[in-house]
């Protein structure tokens, strides 16, 4: 990409010449157009990986939980997508719930996979009936010991 510097002078006739307090340098409105059309790829390309990602979330999804039913306990799955432009890196955060029905006790379990490469980077599970834990709560090996805890923890991935 190349950049040009305008530069205009103006001739006086009485002086016979270049006005030099005429010659007015426009080097700015060439860099607010160079960094205008940088960023602009760049936000149309996040943009593009972030859509991707959202989609390819919503696929898994749809792939591996849409076959899963409701039997005399019920289980409610849904799910948190994030492309991280910091990390190069797509993120799942897997959210099930689970309950008996007409009780007010269950579980719930939460994990967060980088979609590119399957990886498992943590895990939060939460059983009510027992009412300890959480057990197991971890993010890449760092414990936790609440679900706002390891929300905290998630931050790196899903926020950016």
């Amino acid at each position: 990409m190349r950049t040009f510097l305008a530069t205009t002078g103006f001739a006086s006739p009485a002086s016979g010449g270049v006005n030099e307090g005429a010659f007015v340098s426009v080097p700015i409105a060439g860099l607010v157009w160079f960094s205008t059309n940088v960023e602009a790829q760049p936000a149309k390309e996040l943009y593009e990986l972030q859509e991707r990602c959202s989609k390819r979330a919503a696929e898994t999804f749809q792939r591996e939980y849409s076959h899963v039913s409701n039997s005399k306990h019920g289980r409610l799955f849904s799910y948190e997508s994030h492309y991280s432009a910091r990390l190069d890196k797509c993120f799942f955060l897997e959210i099930s719930v689970a309950y008996e029905k007409g009780q007010s006790t269950g579980h719930k379990l939460m994990r967060l996979f980088d979609l590119d490469d399957n990886k498992e980077y943590g895990q939060y599970f939460m059983n009510d009936l027992y009412q300890v834990g959480p057990f197991p709560c971890d993010v890449q090996g760092k414990i936790c010991r609440s679900e706002s805890e390891w929300r905290q923890l998630l931050e790196p991935f899903m926020e950016d």
